[in-house]
């Protein structure tokens, strides 16, 4: 299915929109469902999802267990003499911060189904400022960048003869403390590097920029942004389930 990319734009804002809105597990569940459809309809991978949402298990179990015990409820599940620990109200709070969390991120992988280009190119027709579109994109370049720094200091780590999965959790949060040094370093050494090699090639130099090509809509993108543009309004207004 070939859409522009500023469509896809669309499509995630009205996903993570939803997400943000929605309060219960249900409605989130069938979310998560239709962007997964979605992502299977633009050739993604859809066993890539794993990958993407690996990182953010730590923090969804911790936001999980924080909702459980903090959200309010009138059926208590687990006390503690006459003060209420969790609640099924609180079950479900937890669950729907996950499973939004789960949403957005899938929707943000719409983003990966065209490359960062077309992404400057759409922000750029949409008349957002080059420079702004250029940064957003940088942006989302550097976060795996961020992650590949950090599997190389823990390599070197282990090379080292240190057994991470061993190490007592206080001496491992010392140990991780002291590796954000490199870890930010090598970003930032990179960093360096890229503007470099922009000043090199005159990033602004010129007051106005040309472009070998242009993005443009047909008939099937119109169609798709209107109707997730209406659906979008019209399930904010009267939610479905």
């Amino acid at each position: 299915m070939m859409l522009d990319p500023r469509t896809k734009m669309v499509m995630v804002i009205c996903l993570t929109s939803l997400a943000l809105v929605y309060n219960r597990p249900a409605q989130l569940l069938l979310l998560f469902a239709v962007t997964v459809v979605l992502l299977a309809l633009f050739h993604f991978r859809i066993s890539a999802i794993w990958g993407y949402l690996k990182p953010f298990l730590s923090l969804m179990l911790f936001l999980f267990v924080i909702q459980s015990i903090f959200s309010p409820g009138n059926e208590v599940l687990l006390a503690i003499g006459s003060v209420p620990l969790i609640t099924t109200e609180g079950l479900i709070m937890g669950a729907s911060v996950v499973l939004r969390i789960t949403v957005v991120i899938a929707a943000a992988m719409l983003l990966t189904t065209f490359s960062s280009r077309d992404f400057v190119l759409g922000l750029v027709q949409w008349r957002v400022p080059y420079e702004l579109a250029f940064m957003v994109s940088i942006a989302l370049r550097f976060l795996p960048i961020f992650k590949d720094e950090l599997i190389n200091v823990v390599t070197a780590v282990q090379l080292r003869g240190i057994e991470l999965k061993k190490i007592p959790w206080g001496q491992k949060l010392a140990m991780y403390r002291r590796l954000a040094l490199p870890i930010v370093y090598g970003a930032m050494l990179k960093a360096q590097q890229l503007a470099i090699a922009m000043e090199a090639r005159g990033f602004r130099a010129y007051p106005r920029r040309t472009y070998l090509r242009r993005l443009q809509f047909y008939w099937a993108d119109y169609v798709v942004m209107v109707i997730f543009l209406t659906g979008t309004i019209i399930l904010m207004i009267q939610p479905f389930i």
